[in-house]
């Protein structure tokens, strides 16, 4: 099991460790659906305020979520942006053959509906997040957000079948 935080919302910022039964309440929850329509819908991307969020790239003691309390975890996101739900198919299909060899933790459709997350644990030649991100955008031949490179970055939560792969095992057994 990899230590991971969650919060509510981005108004909370208490954390809870994240675990299978939270995550998949998380994605199910009937709140997390209505605000991912008000963002895809009607392009009201504040309504991302009401999602929940994960800090895939660090645990926070002692339980809020701020730069200073902020110790890695070991995996790292890399947030791609501006590309829409076909290029985002396209990319999982190049990324699947390689999801062992990349040790890819996670794959999802934003919850903007116009980009993609993936997770991955950190490699050992590379001493920073953004290394760790630089390096899996040229594996995959990709864009990404280099601003996504702090620790207490929140990422936020999307619907269940933005999801193309989870390593269920590796994140929470």
């Amino acid at each position: 099991m990899i230590p991971i935080d969650c919060v509510r919302d981005v108004m909370h910022n208490q954390t809870s460790l994240l675990t299978r039964d939270l995550f998949y309440r998380m994605l199910n929850e009937p709140n997390t659906r209505m605000a991912i329509e008000q963002v895809r819908s009607y392009k009201n991307a504040a309504a991302k305020r009401w999602l929940p969020g994960i800090c895939w790239q660090a645990t926070f003691a002692p339980g809020y979520r701020k730069e200073a309390n902020a110790r890695p975890n070991g995996i790292f996101a890399l947030d791609i942006d501006h590309i829409g739900h076909d290029e985002v198919f396209q990319l999982w299909k190049r990324t699947e053959p390689r999801i062992d060899e990349l040790d890819i933790l996670c794959f999802h459709r934003s919850p903007s509906g116009d980009g993609a997350r993936v997770v991955a644990l950190c490699q050992p030649q590379f001493e920073t997040i953004a290394q760790n991100q630089a390096w899996l955008a040229a594996e995959l031949g990709t864009a990404y957000d280099a601003a996504c490179h702090d620790l207490a970055r929140l990422f936020f939560v999307s619907v269940p079948e933005d999801f193309y792969y989870v390593d269920y095992d590796s994140l929470f057994d």
